[in-house]
C-alpha cells in the first residue's frame, strides 16, 4: 500500500504549522527571546518531513527494489530510509544501501534523488536538513542564535546612494572619505552618520541559525517543505 495519502496530509498539516511557526519565529526576532514552544514546533516540522522523505523510500523500495530482488532470488530489506549524501560518492553509498539497483531498476526516480544531492544542485538543503536533524534526534534540538547584519546605503540627501556596504566593510578616519566633497563620518560600528546633507539608510537583517551552524532556521524549513512536496507529487506518477 503506497503512503501518498499519508504523506498528502502530513504535509498540508506542516504546511499550516509552519504559517504559525512564521508569525511565532517573526516575533521572537523582534522581542529577542526563542520561546519553548517555537524550538518543539521546528524540531516537530522537520521530524514530520524527514518522515515524509522515508516514506517515499519505503515506498519506492516496496514497489521496485522488492519485486525486483525477489524475481532475482536476491536478498532485500524490508526497512530503508530516503538516500543523502554530502557528495557523489557519498550519495552512491547511501542509495546503494537503501535502494540497491534503483538506477537500474528505474532511471527516472533514482534522476529524482539524485537531482537533491548537493553534487548535483549546488545546494547544500537536504544534507543540512538530515544532518541537523540527526544531531538533534540525540541532542535534542539545537540551539538556536539570532544574528544580526547591517548594511547601509549613503548618498546626498535627496539623490540615490553612492555608497552601499555592510557595515564595518569600510573603515576610515573623519573626512578621509567623502560624497561630492560633503565629508563621511562613521559611527562606532562603522556606520556613515546622517547629516543635514549626508542622507542614510539602515537595513537590519535578522534571522536564527542552528547553532554551531550558518543555516538559517526558517529559509531551510521553507525550502525542505516545497521540495519535498515537488518530490512527492512527481515520484507518485512515476511509481
Amino acid at each position: 500500500m503506497m503512503r501518498n495519502d499519508d504523506i498528502k496530509n502530513l504535509l498540508k498539516h506542516e504546511e499550516d504549522r509552519l504559517i504559525n511557526i512564521k508569525n511565532v519565529y517573526d516575533l521572537s526576532l523582534k522581542d529577542k527571546t526563542i520561546p519553548t514552544t517555537l524550538r518543539i514546533d521546528i524540531k516537530n516540522a522537520m521530524e514530520n518531513l524527514r518522515s515524509a522523505l522515508d516514506y517515499m523510500a519505503q515506498d519506492i523500495n516496496k514497489a521496485l527494489i522488492i519485486p525486483n530482488h525477489k524475481k532475482n532470488n536476491r536478498p532485500f530489506k524490508n526497512k530503508n530510509y530516503f538516500p543523502y549524501g554530502e557528495d557523489k560518492q557519498s550519495f552512491e553509498k547511501s542509495i546503494k544501501n537503501n535502494l540497491p539497483d534503483l538506477k537500474i531498476v528505474h532511471p527516472d526516480i533514482y534522476s529524482l534523488i539524485e537531482d537533491l544531492q548537493p553534487h548535483a544542485c549546488g545546494d547544500k538543503w537536504l544534507q543540512n536538513f538530515c544532518q541537523i536533524l540527526n544531531d538533534n534526534k540525540h541532542n535534542f534540538l539545537s540551539e538556536q542564535t539570532r544574528t544580526e547584519q547591517k548594511t547601509y546605503k549613503a548618498g546626498l540627501t535627496g539623490k540615490n546612494p553612492v555608497i552601499s556596504a555592510p557595515a564595518g566593510s569600510i573603515t576610515a578616519a573623519p573626512g578621509d572619505i567623502s560624497i561630492d566633497n560633503i565629508p563621511i563620518t562613521f559611527d562606532s560600528d562603522w556606520i556613515p552618520q546622517q547629516t543635514a546633507e549626508l542622507e542614510v539608510t539602515i537595513t537590519t537583517w535578522v534571522s536564527f541559525v542552528f547553532q554551531d551552524t550558518n543555516v538559517e532556521v526558517y529559509p531551510l524549513l521553507m525550502k525542505a517543505f516545497y521540495k519535498i512536496k515537488k518530490l512527492s507529487e512527481t515520484l507518485y506518477e512515476k511509481i
